[in-house]
């Protein structure tokens, strides 16, 4: 293992991803993956060095996260050179799923390195170079921005050229905008977007999609999906006569449907739906590898029966307030407003919808090589439901992703049906009220099991605080005062309530793990009191 070099701030992303970490620790959901086919008199001492030189390039790509104190931090480590050696593979078919078995592989964040790299000899001049780095520490964006760098690398390595004189020096590293990013908060520049999403997610219900199976503790890895596809003509044609309201895009519009989708099935007009914001505001950000992405609450009011324009305006003008919006990290969202928690769930949305503008080309060069990438791994589900589309023109093509521990495949293929059915519906007659649209899923599924239906919580007594009565209440109460800073916590007092936050949640189970007690991390991170917990041990 290389020196620790520093230990800097870990931004509240990567604080996020730490604690998904401690709740499964062996999970490849966060991995980040992407397959070069290289075709072409290749040098792979070259290619070695230029990946080596884009990882020292990036302090984030040698760094590992710990929990330091009670906070979690980057430690950056110092470069080293990447060893590539040469595997040998029976063709394209056994390199891709040998790349898929590496890109499956977890990592562990503590340890890192959280970049691994692999390159599979498929004949004299085609090879397969895999890339795989967790989320923490790259974002969609940022394998693109390693393709580049890399490209322009390799050809100045063939050439023997100092590498390190080839691309311009980067004027911050992630660590800055993870301390920046901290600053804005604790200085209060970011307060009046922070009030602006207190106004808009305030008193927001306790949401649950109608699920087929009963939920039980973390959500799975294995998923059931089903294609999605939105013609361009209709599209299109729903964009001209909302024209009125505004410029609306294709995911506007994709938007609105879903919403329509969401709102009739679950029986709530009440809808949340989290979007994706690239979260690369500065000028600078754009060239640096990280996690910059964050989540976006949007929430659509659909009480009034809307027509369908009318609600592609409600959508457009959330939209644009969301991304004007977009800089409060989710984190501090849910730490600030204290949504009710479900065990295992996300809060305050368990669904999102993401149109994918890829930041990888089609093919590249270098060198004489040409590149071309290609998708290594299916799509995860991050959330209950996830929409992915790519889009070109008004066309939007992907899919449904459904988690398969909540829902069956004809959920997931009566859900893509049912948004294009709102679409067609919508383009034929755009005056149409919402609830005289077609949905399948919400015509067919009236009789489902109510899984989705919030468990009763428990009658928790209030006035005086009630002492703790066993040894396990007796340490319980005591973690809970030191991480939550007080001289005293009652049994009866719901921990996020109290103070508590994810990050603390873990910290007292990391502490309990000390004293040979080991609490459940998912309950943990669902909303509870020291004598519920104390009940499960």
């Amino acid at each position: 293992m290389t020196e620790d070099l520093y230990v800097l701030p870990a931004s509240y992303g990567q604080q996020r991803l730490w604690l998904l970490e401690q709740i499964d620790p062996d999970t490849p959901l966060y991995n980040e993956a992407v397959g070069l086919w290289l075709r072409g008199p290749l040098d792979p001492t070259a290619l070695a060095a230029a990946m080596s030189a884009v990882v020292a390039r990036h302090e984030v790509l040698r760094s590992a996260l710990e929990l330091e104190g009670a906070e979690v931090v980057q430690v950056v480590r110092e470069p080293a050179p990447l060893e590539l050696p040469v595997y040998e593979a029976d063709g394209q078919e056994q390199a891709l799923e040998q790349a898929r078995e590496l890109a499956a592989v977890s990592f562990d964040l503590a340890c890192g390195p959280l970049v691994r790299c692999r390159l599979a000899r498929t004949g004299p001049e085609e090879h397969l170079f895999t890339v795989v780095v967790h989320h923490a520490v790259a974002d969609g964006w940022s394998l693109g921005v390693m393709l580049e760098e890399l490209t322009r690398l390799y050809a100045a390595a063939v050439r023997r050229e100092d590498l390190s004189t080839v691309l311009p020096e980067l004027p911050v590293q992630y660590a800055d905008f993870a301390a920046w990013q901290k600053e804005r908060l604790d200085t209060g520049e970011l307060k009046d977007q922070l009030d602006h999403w207190r106004e808009q997610l305030a008193d927001i219900a306790p949401a649950s999609l109608p699920a087929d199976r009963a939920p039980a503790g973390a959500p799975g890895r294995s998923t059931v999906r089903a294609p999605l596809r939105l013609p361009a003509a209709m599209v299109r044609q729903l964009r001209a006569v909302a024209g009125d309201t505004g410029d609306v895009t294709p995911f506007m519009v994709a938007l609105a449907a879903y919403a329509v989708v969401l709102a009739r099935w679950t029986r709530r007009p009440d809808v949340v739906v989290g979007l994706p914001f690239a979260g690369r505001s500065q000028e600078e950000l754009e060239s640096l590898v990280g996690f910059f992405v964050n989540t976006v609450p949007v929430r659509l009011d659909l009480s009034a029966d809307p027509e369908f324009t009318a609600l592609l305006g409600q959508v457009r003008s959330r939209c644009v307030e969301a991304y004007r919006n977009a800089e409060v990290p989710f984190e501090l969202l849910v730490d600030t407003l204290k949504p009710h928690r479900r065990t295992g769930r996300t809060p305050l949305t368990q669904t999102m919808l993401a149109v994918n503008n890829t930041w990888l080309p089609d093919t590249a060069e270098a060198a004489g090589v040409v590149i071309e990438p290609t998708t290594l791994l299916q799509e995860r589900a991050h959330f209950e439901i996830t929409i992915d589309l790519d889009g070109s023109g008004d066309e939007l093509t992907g899919a449904v992703v459904l988690q398969a521990d909540l829902f069956t495949q004809d959920t997931a293929d009566l859900l893509a049906r049912s948004v294009t059915s709102v679409l067609r519906g919508a383009a034929t007659a755009p005056g149409s009220r919402i609830s005289a649209l077609p949905c399948p899923l919400a015509e067919q599924r009236e009789a489902a099991p109510e899984y989705d239906a919030e468990p009763a919580m428990p009658s928790r007594p209030t006035g005086q605080a009630e002492a703790p009565r066993s040894a396990t209440e007796i340490m319980l109460a005591r973690l809970w005062a030191e991480v939550l800073e007080r001289d005293a916590v009652g049994v009866h007092e719901e921990f996020y309530a109290s103070g508590g936050n994810s990050l603390r949640a873990v910290r007292v189970v990391m502490r309990a793990r000390e004293q040979g007690v080991e609490l459940p991390v998912e309950r943990v991170l669902g909303e509870h009191t020291i004598r519920e917990l104390a009940e499960l041990l």
